[in-house]
């Protein structure tokens, strides 16, 4: 786990909402405040699909942010700054198991590898974390998830400084 401050947080939103830099990743859930409090559960409602698309919509159970960025963006516009948010995004399926791969990760527990975005009295946080089904001494996968999202920002050209 790592815990990275954001230091430029006009150029991580924009990448967060408007842009599609973030779409790959699932949701898990959010909490925007702002006038009101809104909470978004990211699981998907097997009910609200028929059969022949519950076939395809539910291999993976959360919906991704491509979907859902539209909607927490227009929560948070307007001429005020939100209080505050946070966002819980994952790593879908596929992509957990390729950093599985790559990080030489043998462990088959991993239930999902997180990235925690938090905005707060004008500070964003983002903080990387692996839940796992068991337990494990090896580290491996944690190391190489850090070290993966800070590649992924300096490519961005994301300022941030570690906490």
């Amino acid at each position: 786990m790592t815990a990275l401050q954001i230091t430029d947080l006009k150029k991580f939103t924009t990448l967060l909402f408007t842009e599609d830099t973030f779409d790959k990743f699932l949701l898990h859930d959010a909490c925007f405040v702002t006038a009101h409090t809104t909470n978004i559960e990211g699981k998907k409602n097997p009910e609200f699909f028929t059969e022949e698309e519950r076939e395809n919509e539910l291999k993976v159970p959360y919906m991704t942010w491509a979907d859902m960025r539209p909607v927490c963006l227009k929560l948070i516009s307007g001429k005020r700054l939100p209080l505050g948010f946070k966002i819980v995004l994952l790593t879908a399926p596929d992509n957990t198991e390729a950093m599985k791969e790559k990080a030489g990760f043998q462990d088959c527990g991993v239930t999902s590898m997180s990235m925690n975005i938090s905005y707060q009295n004008n500070a964003l946080t983002l903080t990387t974390g692996i839940s796992y089904a068991g337990f494990t001494m090896d580290k491996s996968l944690d190391k190489y998830w850090d070290q993966t999202i800070v590649r992924f920002l300096n490519r961005k050209e994301v300022p941030f400084e570690e906490l």
